[in-house]
């Protein structure tokens, strides 16, 4: 018989591993993305709320649910800002 403790500890650490290749992935592509798309800006934020999630789904692992649910809460927040700040800056010039 299986330990159930093992396998939720086993379960935990592949969770946070695939998290933390996906925000490897996503910071590799954001740190070489080139700057040649008009719309780099939105491309980025889709890149950074896939590090978001993984960021969310590691802190429900480590038994932190409210922190987790503040930051969901929060980061479509911040994407808007920074996009509505984007957009009203292109139409000013």
């Amino acid at each position: 018989m299986f330990d159930f403790l093992l396998i939720r500890d086993f379960l935990q650490n592949l969770v946070l591993t695939l998290a933390s290749l996906g925000i490897l992935v996503a910071s590799i592509k954001l740190w070489t993305q080139s700057d040649i798309s008009k719309n780099i800006v939105y491309a980025r934020l889709h890149i950074v709320g896939i590090v978001d999630i993984s960021c969310i789904v590691i802190l429900f692992m480590f038994n932190q649910p409210l922190l987790a649910l503040v930051y969901l809460i929060l980061s479509p927040f911040s994407a808007h800002a920074i996009a509505n700040a984007n957009y009203n800056d292109e139409i000013s010039k």
